[in-house]
């Protein structure tokens, strides 16, 4: 069904985009040397997208597959 794969899609990237900017935002703001901001950003949107995967697969949402 198309329209349920674009809710999906759309759950999928606002998700990602909302959990993302948070956890730039906490690492911009709390730690100091900029390599350390750097690397939370990554480590934290790296679990996000792991999170959000494994979760979807639980949920058996397979949209992108299809």
């Amino acid at each position: 069904m198309p329209a349920e794969r674009a809710i999906h899609f759309a759950i999928f990237t606002l998700l990602l985009i909302g959990l993302c900017a948070v956890s730039a935002w906490v690492c911009y703001a709390y730690l100091q040397p900029l390599i350390l901001q750097i690397a939370g950003i990554a480590l934290s949107w790296g679990v996000i997208l792991l999170v959000l995967y494994a979760g979807f697969i639980k949920l058996e949402w397979q949209w992108w597959s299809q």
